[in-house]
């Protein structure tokens, strides 16, 4: 018996599942606290954020690092406060 599995493209859409879960988080935790953020706030969503870009340099397949990027990308419109240093 041979099964067809096409594992790449469970990788990707879980791979992309896991993202979109992951930002929808994120807003969550902070969109209710717009512009009233603590040291511990801003602390946590650094912390949080420098996890996920850390997760980029794991990856080798460009297709992963543009859903990485692109997520990236999207919490900072939303969030912009947390990517100014």
């Amino acid at each position: 018996m041979n099964l067809n599995f096409d594992d790449q493209s469970y990788i990707k859409s879980e791979f992309k599942e896991k993202l979109r879960w992951f930002e929808q988080e994120f807003d969550l935790i902070f969109k209710n606290k717009t512009y009233n953020y603590t040291k511990e706030d801003i602390h946590l969503a650094n912390e949080i954020l420098d996890r996920l870009s850390e997760t980029i340099n794991e990856y080798k397949n460009e297709k992963l690092l543009y859903y990485l990027v692109n997520t990236l990308n999207s919490i900072e419109q939303k969030h912009p406060e947390f990517f100014s240093k």
